[in-house]
């Protein structure tokens, strides 16, 4: 293998249809609209060719159909039918997690302060768990809010609001009093009809409102998500974020993008309205969660280079850039090299699962992690040469600071928000470009290997930061009237 020799597809690009020049023309919306149509046809044809490869004779499908029905009969006439039906189906409630804090539960000290009181709403991360994304940045936020008798994690129970850990004596029902202020940390878009009464309860009581918002994807990039997900959004925002008298992001981008769609909008807000921002944390909490798995530690074995991506499966993640990026190198015969992919199946995927258990090189030079644990995450970072982040769109990129913070190399998507977030600390390639993706790969392979220092926040800090902010009212612009334009704080 000739490792120094000019790469052909620096000279020619081949396939890599977004790499020509009236490609590099378009804008980044332009590119991404596009690229997302095409995505969504082939996920189409997937789905196409699951259900022809599926199919069976009509005889066979209307022998079946009838057995089934004869089935169903029987099993009502013997009093069997909550077999099928799911009238006695018991979905068992979630269990509270055990306080962080054992012994030193401030929980009546905070429910029983005569000072205003913040309540941290994580309902759907305590009803659905998870770890990635929302549901880490949930669970790393609520486990640090109680320090100091700070703030109380709390969840939606019955229409009442319930602490969140674990208890071994019952609480009288949590009422909002004057001053209080209720943060809705998680994903509530998934429930908006429960909080709506929360909601209108605080405001009686001459509480405030606080909404995260994460990203408006599903109203800037319809096309990034399910059909269904851009309507039940698009309810949240109306009914809870334009309701709400404060409004925190993850990044100074998404901030931009809340005040630009509600000023294109012309939408209702609250006289006044404040929006702020501030950074998540970067590191993982390195007591949970010890054991590596075999296949974990066999993909790192050796001393191939390994290059790794962090993320769901889904269109907006831009993986099917990355994989090219990779066949252009593994063709041109210039980089022995690994991609590993960690992340779990997504929406509009069928076809990338396909590409990915299909590709000739999986299990030699491409694997992919469908259920990492965090220890396998860990343990693929300190083992990695590089991370690449091809994502089109992001609301912040826990894996761009995840990876920064061990001084792992990161190549990302020329993109605002990681610029915002990582500035020159990152390797940029343009964006939907598996060419000069390519190009950044290699160059970076063929440099000697390196951890550098960078600065990222622990969740520690990223906690104490969010509840200065909430807590002191320090939002660092406004909105100052209905759909005005948007003004930092003097």
């Amino acid at each position: 293998m000739n490792m120094h020799a000019m790469p052909d597809f620096l000279k020619n690009a081949g396939s890599a249809g977004l790499s020509d020049d009236i490609a590099r023309q378009q804008d980044d919306a332009t590119r991404i609209a596009l690229y997302l149509a095409q995505q969504i046809q082939k996920e189409h044809l997937e789905l196409h060719r699951q259900r022809v490869a599926g199919a069976i004779d009509p005889v066979t499908a209307h022998c079946y159909l009838k057995i089934k029905e004869f089935v169903w009969t029987a099993t009502r006439l013997l009093g069997l039918g909550h077999l099928h039906d799911g009238t006695r189906k018991r979905i068992p409630a979630p269990r509270h997690p055990r306080n962080p804090l054992g012994g030193d539960d401030p929980t009546c000290a905070i429910l029983d302060s005569t000072s205003p009181r913040l309540f941290i709403d994580v309902t759907p991360t305590y009803r659905h768990g998870g770890n990635q994304g929302i549901q880490r940045v949930v669970r790393e936020i609520a486990k640090r809010s109680m320090r100091g008798e700070g703030a109380l994690p709390v969840v939606i129970q019955n229409g009442r609001l319930a602490p969140y850990f674990e208890r071994r004596a019952p609480l009288p029902p949590i009422e909002f009093r004057k001053g209080d202020k209720f943060l809705i940390l998680d994903a509530s878009w998934l429930a908006t009809d429960e909080y709506v009464p929360i909601i209108e309860k605080l405001t009686a009581a001459g509480g405030q409102l606080v909404t995260l918002v994460y990203d408006l994807i599903p109203l800037t990039q319809p096309l990034s998500v399910a059909a269904p997900m851009t309507d039940q959004f698009k309810t949240w925002f109306e009914s809870i974020v334009l309701k709400s008298d404060r409004i925190l992001c993850i990044s100074r981008s998404v901030a931009d993008d809340v005040v630009t769609h509600i000023s294109r909008e012309g939408a209702r807000t609250k006289p006044d309205l404040r929006v702020g921002w501030w950074r998540l944390g970067a590191d993982f909490d390195e007591q949970a969660d010890k054991s590596v798995s075999a296949e974990a530690r066999e993909i790192t074995a050796g001393d191939t280079p390994i290059f790794l991506s962090v993320g769901t499966l889904e269109p907006r993640k831009a993986y099917p850039i990355a994989l090219e990026a990779f066949d252009i190198l593994w063709r041109s015969n210039v980089l022995d090299a690994r991609y590993v992919i960690i992340g779990r199946p997504g929406w509009q995927s069928e076809a990338l699962q396909r590409d990915i258990n299909d590709h000739p090189e999986l299990g030699r030079r491409l694997f992919w992690l469908n259920d990492a644990s965090d220890a396998d995450l860990r343990h693929c970072y300190e083992h990695a040469r590089g991370l690449i982040f091809p994502s089109m769109v992001e609301g912040f990129g826990l894996p761009l600071v995840e990876a920064g913070r061990r001084g792992i190399p990161v190549i990302a998507s020329d993109i605002p928000v990681f610029r915002e977030i990582a500035g020159p600390d990152v390797r940029y390639f343009d964006l939907l470009d598996p060419v000069d993706l390519a190009h950044e790969i290699l160059r970076l392979s063929r440099e000697a290997p390196t951890r550098g220092e960078a600065s990222y926040l622990t969740w520690d800090d990223a906690a104490d930061a969010l509840l200065e902010l909430v807590t002191r009212d320090a939002y660092q612009a406004r909105i100052v009237g209905a759909a005005s334009a948007f003004c930092n704080r003097p």
